[in-house]
C-alpha cells in the first residue's frame, strides 16, 4: 500500500518491520509493505479465514495446503505454539474467537467493514448543484463481499457493466446523506490519515435538510397530497429536481431549516410571504 501509517500499524500486529519499495512508476506513489511468513502466517491464516470472502478462503486453502505438503515427514515449527500442527480451519470458528477476544458480534462486523472500507472503499462529498452531502461506495469484483457490506450498511447491492471485455463486472453498494454521515463517524476512529482527512472533508461540507416538525400533507399550497419527503408529496418531490422547478426545491428548504426558535405560525407566515405565494395554484388533477 502507499498509506503508510496504515502498513505501520499491519506490521506492528504482525512484529515485522516495514520495507519501501519502489515505485512501478515515476508518477506513483511510494508503496510499503511487510511481510509474514511460516508458521506464524498459518496460524493468522486460520484465525482470519472465517471473516474473508471466497475467493480469500481458497487462497488460504491453497497456501496451508502447499505448506503443509512441503513440511510434510518432519515436524513442523511452531514457535512456541504447540496447538498449531492440530489448528484446523474449521477449528478455529468465528464464535471463539469472539470468546476470546472479548468482542460482540456487531463490534466485529464493524471493524471488519472498516478494514474493508480503508482498502476499497470511497468517502466522497457529492454535489447537487447547490448542496452537499456524503457519501460511502464501494465497487469491487467479489459479489459475496461487497453482499455483505450492503447487508451491514443496510442499502441494495447493483451491477454495473464490465470496463473492457476481459474485466469481470464490478458490484456496487452505496450510501449516501445522513446514514452516510452517520456512519462516517462511527467508523472514523478506525481509518488512516487518509481516509480520516476524506470523511472529515465531506463532513465539513454537509448541511443537512431536516424536518424538525414533519407536516401531515405537502406544504405546496394548494396541495392536499400526503407527506412523503422535505415536507413535499411525491409528485412535488419528484419535481424538485427539474430545473423549472427550482421554486419547489426552495420551498422544502424554509420548511426543513426554519429559524432556530421560530413558531410553526411563523414559518407559515414566511411561507406566505414567500413566491409561491404568487404562484397560481391548480388542482391537483393537472400534476398528475
Amino acid at each position: 500500500m502507499t498509506d503508510r501509517d496504515v502498513v505501520d500499524r499491519v506490521g506492528n500486529l504482525f512484529e515485522r518491520a516495514v520495507i519501501r519499495l519502489r515505485r512501478r512508476r515515476p508518477h506513483h506513489k511510494i508503496p510499503y509493505a511487510t511481510t509474514i511468513k511460516g508458521a506464524p502466517a498459518v496460524r493468522i491464516m486460520y484465525l482470519v479465514r472465517p471473516f474473508l470472502g471466497k475467493a480469500r478462503q481458497l487462497q488460504i486453502d491453497r497456501a496451508i495446503s502447499s505448506w503443509q505438503l512441503r513440511r510434510s515427514g518432519r515436524r513442523p515449527r511452531t514457535d512456541g505454539d504447540a496447538s498449531l500442527p492440530h489448528v484446523t480451519p474449521g477449528a478455529v470458528a468465528a464464535s471463539d474467537l469472539f470468546t476470546v477476544q472479548g468482542a460482540s458480534q456487531e463490534a466485529c462486523d464493524r471493524a471488519w467493514l472498516a478494514g474493508l472500507l480503508e482498502g476499497e472503499g470511497s468517502f466522497l462529498a457529492s454535489w447537487d448543484g447547490q448542496s452537499s452531502y456524503p457519501v460511502i461506495k464501494v465497487e469491487m469484483c467479489e459479489q459475496d463481499v461487497v453482499e455483505r457490506v450492503a447487508d451491514l450498511l443496510n442499502t441494495r447491492l447493483w451491477v454495473e457493466a464490465a470496463r473492457t471485455e476481459r474485466w469481470r463486472p464490478p458490484y456496487v453498494a452505496q450510501i449516501a446523506g445522513h446514514h452516510a454521515a452517520g456512519w462516517m463517524g462511527t467508523l472514523r476512529p478506525y481509518m488512516g490519515l487518509r481516509r480520516t482527512a476524506a470523511i472529515d472533508a465531506a463532513l465539513a461540507v454537509y448541511n443537512p435538510i431536516r424536518l424538525t416538525e414533519v407536516p401531515p400533507i405537502c406544504v405546496v399550497p394548494g396541495c392536499e397530497r400526503p407527506h412523503r419527503s422535505r415536507g413535499l408529496c411525491n409528485t412535488h418531490y419528484c419535481r424538485s429536481s427539474r430545473p423549472q422547478d427550482r421554486q419547489v426545491r426552495g420551498l422544502h428548504e424554509l420548511v426543513a431549516r426554519p429559524r432556530q426558535g421560530s413558531r410553526p405560525e411563523d414559518r407559515a407566515s414566511a411561507l406566505i410571504r414567500s413566491s409561491w405565494s404568487r404562484v397560481p395554484t391548480c388542482p391537483v388533477s393537472a400534476l398528475a
